[in-house]
């Protein structure tokens, strides 16, 4: 029987810009639209934001197909 391994994180060289598309709070996550493609994303680090659709964000890494995200 596989265990089921969750992705460790894989930072960026560099942060890049992306937009909300659905709000993202500490305990929910949300969607945002990066480099045309749309994305399921969370908060990185600053649990305390939250994350409104149209706002300009940094995507910092991902986890699997999730997007780590945080404010400009």
């Amino acid at each position: 029987m596989q265990k089921f391994r969750c992705d460790a994180p894989k930072m960026f060289s560099k942060a890049e810009v992306g937009v909300v598309e659905e709000k993202i709070t500490a305990d929910k996550p949300g969607r945002v639209k990066f480099k045309t493609t749309y994305w399921p994303a969370v908060l990185f680090r600053d649990y305390s934001m939250t994350l409104y659709p149209g706002q300009e964000i940094a995507v910092v890494g991902r986890q699997g197909i999730t997007l780590l995200v945080h404010r400009l």
